[in-house]
């Protein structure tokens, strides 16, 4: 049984689409991916922020023995990766390829060409589905993550490929957007700081001036 939310249409679409998106089970979209023996490729982590990052890239210290690469799982791009602490949004999606730690699940479209990843990158990451976890995940604590069979009832509403894309390069956009200006607003701080630092030289170096 497909338990999916009554509205079938979206409050805010773009113009050219119209009709009730199609109710369908995670696990006729997902299916579960398994390939090893990969220890020529990078290593991956798994962040809530960026999805699946080289580990070497953001500087991630882990220790672990070297000849147990060969037993990681490879993660190719467009793949999600279900891993700890999944009910707090333990989704990631991929842009790159490499290996990640066999504990996680790898997942991908059993119809590539009918859907888009970007559209499910948000889907899975996205606050309302992350609550709905809570459904699936009752009594998981840190250390485990949601599994797939678990994953595979739960049911969405979705749009045709089409609208997928659009929709998923539009929120891609306001993202590069939210960036820029995350990034002009961290350069701002930095200004102020040192204007601070060069306008108040004196005022807080403490101690009483005495007068004789």
């Amino acid at each position: 049984m497909i338990k999916v939310m009554d509205k079938k249409v979206p409050d805010i679409r773009f113009k050219e689409f119209e009709g009730e998106w199609i109710a369908v089970e995670s696990g006729k979209v997902f299916q579960t991916f398994y390939d090893k023996n990969h220890p020529e490729l990078p290593v991956l982590s798994a962040s809530q922020e960026h999805g699946m990052v080289i580990r070497d890239s953001v500087g991630f210290q882990v220790q672990h023995n070297k000849d147990n690469e060969a037993g990681y799982k490879r993660v190719l791009p467009g793949q999600f990766v279900i891993h700890l602490r999944s009910f707090q949004g333990g989704f990631a999606h991929s842009n790159v390829e490499g290996i990640t730690s066999p504990a996680y699940t790898i997942m991908e479209f059993r119809d590539k060409e009918n859907n888009d990843d970007i559209f499910w990158k948000y889907v899975l990451t996205s606050k309302e589905f992350i609550k709905r976890l809570e459904t699936v995940t009752y009594g998981i604590r840190d250390g485990r993550s949601i599994s797939f069979e678990d994953f595979s009832e739960l049911g969405f509403n979705v749009p045709n490929v089409a609208e997928q894309h659009k929709i998923g390069k539009l929120l891609t956009t306001i993202d590069k957007l939210i960036d820029k200006l995350e990034q002009k607003l961290e350069k701002l701080r930095n200004i102020k700081q040192a204007l601070l630092n060069q306008m108040f030289i004196n005022v807080n170096r403490g101690g009483t001036k005495h007068r004789f």
